[in-house]
């Protein structure tokens, strides 16, 4: 074929690649709502990560509904493709998303990295032309931004290339991790309810900040509000380094979910008709959002006002938060 493109569609969520990939494929279908406030609830900060992501951020992949997941191994596609670039154009052929890791510095669409410094980061490919050697992809490439782009065949081989332990020494060459690569297509779930016992008790786990039981995860974590205070306290001894936008646009993108999900509940007859939990929570997303963009303010001047300004307003919308989502749950019709 000469040109294929997969359909894509407005992301929901997109602080992390895999959130906007994802939800991109999927949202037009108006099931995936239910799914979606199902779960997003609770958050978790792992040390290692050194940032904050949705919880089972590391199962999405193979725990949504409407996709399947397939992990190609690197030697498999070595074995049995003449290259990478002939390995995705068939699995785009064939109605499979790609999704695999790069390093950036190849990539010309990475508005921050390209030709300047290495970074490992996931890729998202929906699409090729054929005629001008190019692949449809979407990340976060634009200062963090998630965007739909083009770049090279050339320039996903160079950028695949070059995962090595050399350029990056936290990758082990006995680990496929970083090399294996992602597909996805489309399935069918003819019905996905909502779960008002899962989503009553996500809501008490988050302002409790109390654990989620995961039997392979064993990184040290830090779960719910805990984490957003910490993401905010954590420079208490030490002069502030600048903050993670990433976390400060998920907690943002966390709040508007949750004001989708009571107008949800509400439509729905799950939660009682009370409008001023929409109002007080939406004056929750809105502080959050004005947060973030304080965030970003700070980073540019470094103002420690500025950054005692952030703790403050946090703690205070945090506490706010608490008092609406406890009313919230307490009015849930299971």
């Amino acid at each position: 074929m000469t040109k294929v493109i997969l359909p894509v569609h407005n992301t929901i969520i997109d602080t992390f690649n895999i959130y906007g990939s994802i939800t991109s494929i999927i949202s037009n279908n108006e099931k995936c709502f239910t799914w979606i406030y199902n779960n997003f609830i609770q958050l978790r900060y792992v040390y290692d990560w050194n940032t904050v992501f949705f919880d089972n951020h590391h199962l999405l992949m193979d725990n949504c509904p409407w996709l399947n997941h397939h992990v190609i191994p690197k030697f498999i596609v070595q074995q049995k493709w003449n290259c990478l670039t002939q390995f995705i154009k068939e699995s785009l052929d064939n109605g499979s998303y790609v999704y695999l890791y790069i390093d950036r510095f190849h990539l010309s669409a990475s508005k921050s990295n390209f030709k300047k410094k290495s970074n490992l980061h996931e890729i998202f490919i929906y699409g090729y032309n054929n005629e001008s050697e190019e692949f449809f992809i979407a990340d976060n490439l634009a200062y963090g931004k998630y965007i739909r782009a083009v770049c090279t065949f050339e320039e996903i081989e160079k950028g695949y290339a070059a995962i090595n332990s050399e350029k990056f020494p936290y990758i082990s060459s006995d680990n496929p991790f970083f090399h294996n690569i992602h597909l996805f297509n489309l399935k069918e779930e003819k019905e996905y309810n909502i779960n008002i016992p899962q989503i009553a008790e996500s809501i008490k786990n988050y302002l409790d900040s109390a654990p989620s039981i995961d039997l392979s995860f064993k990184e040290k974590t830090l779960f719910g509000q805990e984490s957003i205070y910490f993401s905010v306290n954590r420079f208490e001894d030490q002069k502030p380094e600048p903050l993670d936008i990433r976390a400060f646009h998920l907690f943002w993108e966390h709040k508007k979910l949750m004001v989708d999900r009571i107008n949800y509940l509400i439509k729905e007859n799950y939660l009682s008709d009370c409008n001023y939990f929409v109002e007080n929570y939406k004056s929750i997303c809105d502080s959050f959002e004005y947060i973030r963009n304080m965030a970003l303010k700070y980073n540019i001047t470094q103002d420690l006002k500025l950054f005692y300004k952030i703790q403050l307003r946090v703690r205070d919308v945090l506490k706010e938060e608490m008092s609406v989502l406890n009313e919230v749950r307490d009015n849930l019709v299971v």
